[in-house]
Formats: structure tokens, C-alpha cells, sequence
């Protein structure tokens, strides 16, 4: 089990570090626009992301290190300050979350729309959903354990 809390708090923590990155930097895309645009579905007629950007992305990353701290702190690894209830929960949270967010990737109506940037429906079908399944499901793994 600790083999599986392990991978799936790296993943958490990778994305959310990748998140802080891109306060800073709009890596692998030579833009913010084209961070935008990939990322988070941005329109060509929108204007490049305002001062709210980097707060969100920052958001993001202590949303998902947290996750991935969760997720240790149920498996056993590390002794937990909080009471048992309420890291279940915490992890059950987590899980259920990911999973949502991997349904609305699918099921998201917008996502074909001309509006939509190609890229970002490309990348949300077949890369961020699908990586919200696995860590959901993983999430999920360890909270029934």
C-alpha cells in the first residue's frame, strides 16, 4: 500500500509543482497565451490571463501538495496530527474531486466548441482527464485501505 500512496502523492505533488512553475515560467509552451490556451481552454479573442493567474496557479499547488500529503498521512507513512475521521474523509475528498474533475473533462459540452482551442481539447481528453482518472482512482485505493 505504501507503494501506492507513495507514486500517487509524487504525481500530486509533480502536478502542483508544475503549477508553481507556471507562475513563473509558461513551460513547455513559449507563451502564457499558449499556456493559456493549452492549459485552461483559453479563446484566441480572450485577452492573455490578468493578475489573478498567478494566484490561481499557486492555489492549485497547495491544493494538490495537500492532496498528496493526505494521501500519506492515510497510508500510514507518516503519524498523522489529525484524527483518524477526518483524514478518511480528507482522502475520500481528494478522490472524489479527481474523479469529477475527470468526468467533466469527458462529458464537458464546451470542449468542442469552435471557442475552445484545439489544443486544450486535445489535451484535456486524452491526457488531463485521463490523469485525474488514475489519480482518483489510486486517491480512492488508498482511502478504502
Amino acid at each position: 500500500m505504501n507503494a501506492i500512496a507513495g507514486t500517487t502523492a509524487a504525481l500530486l505533488t509533480a502536478a502542483g509543482l508544475l503549477h508553481a512553475v507556471w507562475t513563473v515560467s509558461p513551460w513547455p509552451w513559449k507563451t502564457q497565451l499558449d499556456l493559456a490556451h493549452a492549459a485552461m481552454g483559453w479563446t484566441k479573442d480572450e485577452p492573455p490571463p490578468s493578475r489573478w493567474f498567478i494566484p490561481a496557479c499557486l492555489a492549485v499547488t497547495a491544493a494538490l501538495t495537500t492532496a498528496g500529503y493526505v494521501v500519506l498521512l492515510r497510508a500510514g507513512v507518516w503519524d498523522s496530527p489529525f484524527p483518524d475521521w477526518m483524514v478518511t474523509t480528507a482522502t475520500w475528498t481528494v478522490a472524489g474531486v479527481l474523479l469529477a474533475r475527470a468526468a467533466s473533462g469527458f462529458i464537458d459540452p464546451t470542449s468542442g466548441s469552435p471557442e475552445s482551442p484545439a489544443v486544450y481539447q486535445r489535451l484535456n481528453r486524452r491526457v488531463y482527464s485521463p490523469l485525474c482518472v488514475l489519480l482518483g482512482g489510486l486517491t480512492a485505493v488508498v482511502a478504502v485501505s
